[in-house]
């Protein structure tokens, strides 16, 4: 199977590396390194009043279980306040430092179309980061790096080009990671019955697939494409 040696991916708050869940998974057992970037807290996803001083411990905990489920190398906590990330030149640079670090072959973020803020501003910032990140610039930050290739998984809507993966042999584990997120399935007790059916997909002869669309800024030379589906 032919799949990259490291990706990245930009998520604003833990649990959205979920929605490619199946496409980390493959990732992970064909042997990349996957380094998830969880940029806030998540401290504003809880639905008990007791839970306010503890919502963020409770989901490092969370993302933990999911990194385990779903292969995740390595994730990075920024510590931004959950409805407080925005495009400005402090989290910029923290991503720009995390990117020369890790240099990824590939990275997934969200794209404009969201109507939650905080994701739409990852969305902004990406395009100066990975730019910035490829000059020679701040140069306390690490050494250059210049990413060959960026995905938008999710707030895509419209968009395109697009690639489509089928992901129906890693639902179970998506959906485990999924259902990890306790305290997320209690402030959204209506998704539990989506997700619990996604996890019996291959059993009962359904699909799943997960879209990525190509970002406009990409230019496609000899680079190797995302991971096939393993035969069973």
């Amino acid at each position: 199977m032919k799949t990259y040696d490291r990706i990245m991916l930009f998520c604003a708050h833990p649990d959205d590396e979920i929605i490619m869940g199946g496409t980390i998974a493959a990732h992970a057992d064909a042997g990349s390194e996957v380094v998830v970037v969880t940029i806030s807290r998540g401290d504003a996803g809880y639905c008990r009043v007791e839970w306010a001083n503890t919502i963020a411990e409770q989901r490092r905990e969370e993302a933990a279980e999911c990194d385990r489920i779903l292969g995740i190398t390595e994730r990075v906590f920024l510590g931004w306040p959950d409805q407080g990330v925005r495009h400005d030149w402090k989290l910029t640079r923290e991503l720009i430092r995390v990117l020369r670090r890790h240099r990824p072959e590939a990275i997934f973020t969200l794209g404009p179309n969201d109507r939650n803020r905080d994701h739409s501003a990852v969305y902004e910032m990406t395009d100066e980061v990975v730019w910035q990140a490829s000059e020679n610039v701040l140069a306390d930050h690490g050494e250059p790096w210049a990413t060959p290739l960026v995905f938008l998984y999710h707030g895509h809507e419209g968009l395109g080009p697009a690639i489509e993966v089928d992901t129906t042999q890693y639902a179970r584990r998506k959906a485990d990671a999924w259902l990890s997120q306790t305290t997320q399935m209690e402030m959204l007790p209506r998704i539990r019955e989506r997700i619990e059916a996604l996890g019996r997909t291959a059993e009962e002869g359904g699909h799943d697939t997960e879209r990525f669309v190509i970002y406009e800024r990409d230019t496609f030379t000899d680079f190797p494409e995302l991971p096939e589906p393993a035969e069973e």
